[in-house]
């Protein structure tokens, strides 16, 4: 399992290249961003004030680092850095969680108190104008955290030496849903090519499943019944 564990960990870093964040008011889109583009300041505005801001989070870069640093073992390194990597991996998913604290309301509302400098006023404004902006965070930033929490599980059963054992579970589960996935095909397929009955006017037979002939649009004669097998005396 530990040649695998690079898996979800490149999963977790292209997923910073996804969208992750996006801020409206009244169902009106104000700014976008990707994971990459929140850890380093570039936020998509839209409307009047379109174009590039933001600032640079430094946690999420550090997530960032984290990552890479954890795929980078996971490539050169054997099995005993297991628990370095899941290290590394917790260490994103914090990072990531406290990065990205700084967009939610409340911390939007501390931070319109500080700019309006201990003015009521100017404070109250902020706070009516944060009770209509929605933050939506979207696949990109999910799949990160998901793909770290699978990257977290591998290493720790790489660690406890039950990776062997989970191995030949996900192996089992795999063959036996091939084999469903087989069976299904083979049924359609028959019932595909079961005649489904024939044409009175031209004589065609069509599949199972087919109404009218597709030559003259006739309506096809159901096939009879099969006949049941005789009773043994």
């Amino acid at each position: 399992m530990w040649k695998w564990i690079k898996i979800p960990k490149g999963v977790a870093l292209l997923a910073f290249l996804l969208p992750w964040m996006t801020v409206s008011c009244q169902n009106q889109p104000l700014a976008k961003a990707s994971g990459i583009g929140l850890a380093f300041g570039h936020v998509t505005t839209m409307g009047q004030a379109s174009g590039q801001s933001g600032e640079m989070n430094f946690w999420l870069i550090l997530a960032i680092l984290a990552i890479i640093g954890g795929l980078v073992l996971a490539v050169i390194r054997d099995r005993s850095f297991a628990k370095i990597s899941l290290a590394t991996s917790v260490a994103a998913l914090v990072l990531i969680w406290i990065g990205t604290m700084r967009y939610s309301r409340e911390a939007l509302a501390a931070a319109a108190a500080r700019e309006g400098g201990g003015n009521s006023f100017d404070a109250s404004m902020g706070q009516s104008m944060l009770g209509m902006i929605q933050i939506d965070w979207h696949f990109g930033y999910y799949l990160a955290l998901l793909a770290l929490v699978v990257a977290v599980v591998m290493a720790g059963l790489v660690m406890t030496g039950r990776d062997a054992e989970a191995s030949e579970k996900l192996a089992g589960l795999a063959g036996e849903a091939r084999k469903a996935v087989e069976q299904v095909a083979a049924a359609a397929q028959a019932g595909m090519a079961q005649d489904g009955g024939t044409c009175p006017q031209c004589g065609k037979t069509v599949k199972a499943g087919v109404k009218f002939c597709p030559d003259d649009g006739s309506a096809i004669t159901p096939p009879p019944p099969p006949t049941p097998p005789a009773a043994s005396a």
